[in-house]
């Protein structure tokens, strides 16, 4: 299987190993072009169903003091300089980012996977939601700016989707994509790496959520495959998945490694902010 993200053909064991849910087994191999990690095989339409849905919309969320990495200021930025027209947030959550874009005058429309997840989310802000099913009958060329936050990293099959999703954009409009670079340059993964191929833990418990764990040189290389033209491509590194925050209440030593790590990390991450980071924002211009 070729590497989703850059599409080199060979790969290789990696050090994250397998994870195991609902009695099937995801191993995850590594590029040997971009260095990203993705599972092999992917999972299926069954196993996707089961895996998403107003559970995950919980567990998604996660801890109030581990805080929430996406960059909602960047997006309005950015939208900010333009004519108001149809903003299409595919894969919104919670819709809170679309309440803010619809408040600046903006025709704020979202997509969500599970039908349940978006009508709830509908039902919340007042605004349009399409689930998956329903998004596949938006006529191409319907949004002005399209925003992918923490999605593509879900994505099966990320250049067909991501190329379907960038002809619901009109030429000369924006695709704006934010999210992690969990296999990218930083000492907090280093130290990771060390902890996995030491450990002797091959086999992880838990649900393959992140399908794809992208480097920088990965990431790009998805954008360039589907047509864009890079207009930004910045790199930061966040908390995630490291506490934001210590509480007071009993903290938890294990809590405590991570926060420390973090913060070193992020100082030596700042002397090469270009390359070295855990999360990406992405500006693409739609010929």
């Amino acid at each position: 299987m070729p590497c989703p993200l850059c599409n080199a053909p060979a790969s290789r064991p990696s050090w994250l190993g397998t994870l195991q849910f609902d009695g099937r087994m995801y191993p995850y191999v590594e590029c040997v072009g971009c260095g990203s990690l993705y599972a092999c095989p992917m999972p299926d339409e069954q196993a996707l169903a089961r895996m998403y849905g107003p559970v995950y919309e919980v567990e998604a969320g996660g801890p109030e003091h581990f805080g929430d990495p996406k960059d909602p200021d960047s997006v309005l930025a950015l939208l900010a300089g333009l004519t108001p027209g149809t903003f299409l947030d595919y894969g919104c959550g919670d819709g809170s980012l679309l309440s803010r874009v619809a408040r600046a005058g903006w025709n704020a429309v979202g997509v969500e996977f599970d039908r349940d997840v978006a009508e709830s989310t509908a039902k919340r802000t007042g605004l349009r939601v399409h689930d998956r099913a329903s998004a596949s009958s938006l006529p191409r060329g319907v949004a002005d700016v399209l925003h992918l936050g923490d999605v593509i990293e879900h994505l099966t099959a990320p250049a067909l989707e991501v190329q379907r999703i960038v002809g619901l954009v009109k030429s000369g409009g924006y695709l704006v994509a934010q999210g992690p670079l969990e296999a990218n340059a930083n000492l907090f993964t280093a130290a990771l790496k060390t902890w996995k191929r030491t450990s002797g833990r091959t086999v992880s418990n838990m649900a393959p959520y992140h399908v794809t764990l992208a480097t920088r040189a990965g990431q790009q290389a998805l954008f360039g495959r589907v047509g864009l033209v890079a207009k930004r491509f910045s790199l930061q590194e966040v908390e995630w998945p490291a506490p934001s925050r210590l509480r007071g209440d009993g903290i938890n030593p294990r809590a405590v490694a991570l926060f420390v790590l973090r913060k070193a990390s992020q100082a030596v991450s700042s002397v090469r902010p270009s390359k070295w980071g855990n999360r990406y924002f992405y500006i693409g211009l739609v010929p």
